[in-house]
């Protein structure tokens, strides 16, 4: 990999958002629901790899580290990433490929030939293209030497020649979000791929789970050449292992009530945990490792701060304003609810008050459970009169064409036909529970 154990320690390359974290990755397991067995997602993806044919297609919510594991199997050094925001024509693929490989679509070849030529001899050859000729005829034997250039250029096939290189220098085509690909050109993608894999070349794909049939439905011969490894949100103990791990390396040992307490704000996202305690680090003021190893204790205000730090990292903010404001009023105005700290919300302020309640969930179902919707509106709302389930349904419909109109690329919201709310985005879910409107209503209604 193209991290080294070189690198300088401090508390950037101990906690690394953006990228792989050589000194804080946690390798995670999973217990496959139905068989009970325990299963290793990055065995699981060297084995596909391996597999002549057959491409490996890692699906998981967004956030959830598919691409650090991925970077872990195989290399960052040999991963030719590419996203599916990126593609809006057929061809474009193969020339981001080219591209990333440094691989140039026009080729250009030089030769020369040269002879010796004596009295009364005829030279022919080709000058930039023509035929010309030149007679000797003088009375005495005379050698010349007589040279010719020519160069001639030509087109090659991107998508040939990115098969040779991917599969002769072992690299492997990562392609991230296939469901973004405009539609009318997916089966061309995935027969693409389809040729790819057969020729030899490594393929990955990259997808959340409710579009991660995209590419059979595309092409439905990929049928038995997609070899799926899932993945889910991280857990409050694998996440506080991310904090551990990390701040060990610092010589510093943070108190376990403050690991759970960023744990749990990260909601399932290894890339968030690593954000919280980047600015958890800044605040002790701990860049390198300390001389001795150190016992760090966070107060709840400290906690606090670390969290607000952090959001002004992460920018929801204009779809949050989207979501907000709902969409444009026509004719009769919305209704208005009695509700903590705003007095007076619509419709679409109260879901987004019962998104931002404590604990952060990424699912809530209508009203089963112990903790759901109809309760966070319950909670919300000062009187009897409070937005019926119609409404709410109503509400989250719009609320999700509106996500998927102002951000297409980055899923935020799904509202499915079981009556469960799924935010696909936690960075959304962390900038909604943080932004000033929605703290203070949350530590109203939960201070009661």
């Amino acid at each position: 990999m193209s991290n080294s154990n070189s690198q300088v320690l401090n508390r950037s390359t101990v906690f690394v958002p953006g990228a792989f974290p050589l000194y804080s990755y946690v390798h995670r397991k999973f217990v496959n629901e139905r068989s009970g067995f325990e299963v290793d997602p990055e065995v699981k993806i060297n084995s596909v790899l391996s597999q002549s044919g057959i491409i490996v297609q890692v699906v998981g919510p967004s956030k959830s580290g598919k691409t650090r594991a991925i970077e872990k199997c195989v290399g960052e050094n040999n991963l030719v990433l590419v996203s599916g925001s990126q593609i809006s024509k057929e061809t474009d693929l193969w020339s981001i490929v080219s591209s990333k490989l440094r691989q140039p679509v026009t080729t250009s070849f030089t030769y020369s030939n040269s002879r010796n030529y004596e009295e009364g001899d005829t030279l022919k050859g080709k000058l930039n293209g023509a035929v010309v000729s030149s007679e000797y005829t003088t009375g005495f034997k005379k050698e010349r030497a007589q040279q010719f250039e020519e160069t001639s250029s030509f087109n090659t096939s991107p998508f040939n020649k990115c098969l040779e290189l991917l599969s002769s220098d072992d690299k492997v085509l990562f392609l991230d979000d296939f469901h973004v690909i405009p539609y009318e050109i997916q089966p061309r993608i995935a027969a693409q791929l389809k040729t790819a894999a057969e020729a030899g070349v490594k393929i990955c794909l990259a997808e959340v789970p409710h579009h991660s049939n995209k590419p059979i439905s595309a092409l439905p011969d990929l049928t038995g050449r997609i070899h799926t490894v899932k993945f889910k949100y991280w857990s409050e103990k694998d996440l506080v292992k991310i904090g551990r791990l990390g701040f060990d390396k610092l010589h510093v040992s943070i108190n376990e009530a403050s690991l759970r307490a960023f744990a749990i704000e990260a909601a399932g996202s290894p890339q968030l945990m690593q954000m919280i305690c980047l600015n958890a680090a800044e605040f002790a003021e701990i860049n390198e490792p300390l001389q001795t190893h150190t016992n760090k204790v966070f107060s709840l205000e400290d906690i606090r701060v670390i969290l607000l730090n952090t959001h002004e990292s992460i920018d929801r903010s204009e779809i949050l304003k989207i979501l907000d404001q709902g969409p444009d009023e026509r004719g009769k105005s919305r209704t208005q609810y009695s509700v903590h700290e705003l007095k007076l919300a619509d419709n679409y302020e109260i879901v987004l008050a019962a998104i931002s309640l404590s604990p952060p969930a990424g699912t809530l179902t209508w009203s089963s459970g112990t903790d759901n919707l109809q309760k966070r509106i319950d909670l919300i709302c000062l009187s009897n009169k409070k937005p019926q389930k119609a409404q709410i349904t109503r509400t989250l419909e719009h609320m999700q064409v509106l996500a998927n109109t102002s951000m297409p690329s980055l899923p935020i919201i799904d509202w499915n036909a079981s009556s469960e709310l799924n935010i696909l985005d936690p960075y959304f879910l962390f900038h909604l529970r943080w932004s000033e409107k929605y703290e203070k209503i949350r530590g109203r209604v939960q201070s009661l």
